[in-house]
């Protein structure tokens, strides 16, 4: 029996030691990036009337009345082949949620370029910015969730039905991979299509738009970003 006790405590440690190994041999994603929502509130820049502030770790955003909504607009830009993944809540049913990537000026470069005093407004996004547009918890706006591609204003995709609610937190992924893009909502892919001349390197946005008279908010919390392999 002592031996018996002695054999099964070494292959214990045997498993526990082979366990340890693959851990450091395979990490999970050496190139994910977590963004708190200090960063968040801090470093990305704010535009729209409205607020965001950290709450209880989270970062809150809403409209103010009369807005024509309200962005995150990250600091640098971002390869092409990125996937952002986070959990967001829109707090009333009109919140309508959105979230930008691969924006950039038209042309060469991967640099956005906001007007002064811009308004948060829908106008410049598909006018003179290049960017794929993800909308999501759209039924307020009377649309399914959809991807576009600006200016050019081409549909990627389009889902059947809005299968979000408000009052809850719910697991978004958007993503990028040479000439495939999606979007996933709680594990589910939704979304998948393909661009012939996909764009290149930019920043990416988070947006949120109500109605007239029922203006959005949500908290985000989570956020990572993860630059994909060429």
């Amino acid at each position: 029996m002592k031996t018996d006790r002695n054999l099964s405590t070494r292959n214990s440690i045997v498993c526990c030691l082979l366990l340890f190994s693959c851990s450091v041999l395979i990490p999970t994603s050496a190139s994910a990036q977590p963004v708190s929502a200090e960063d968040l509130n801090t470093t990305w820049s704010f535009y729209g009337k409205g607020l965001s502030k950290v709450e209880r770790g989270m970062l809150y955003m809403r409209e103010d009345p009369g807005s024509l909504g309200v962005m995150m607009v990250s600091p640098q830009a971002y390869p092409a082949n990125v996937t952002v993944r986070y959990e967001i809540m829109p707090m009333t049913a009109a919140s309508v949620c959105v979230f930008v990537l691969s924006a950039s000026d038209k042309g060469e470069g991967a640099q956005v370029t906001l007007p002064v005093g811009y308004d948060g407004s829908m106008g410049h996004w598909i006018q003179n910015t290049e960017n794929y547009f993800f909308a999501f918890h759209n039924a307020s706006h009377n649309r399914p969730p959809f991807i576009r591609r600006f200016p050019e204003r081409t549909a990627i995709g389009e889902y059947s039905q809005n299968i979000m609610s408000s009052g809850k937190f719910h697991t978004i992924e958007v993503g990028r991979k040479n000439d495939r893009v999606w979007l996933e909502i709680n594990g589910q892919r939704i979304i998948e299509g393909t661009d012939a001349n996909p764009l290149g390197p930019g920043h990416l946005a988070f947006r949120i738009r109500g109605l007239s008279e029922e203006p959005a908010s949500c908290l985000i919390k989570n956020v990572v970003i993860d630059i994909q392999e060429e």
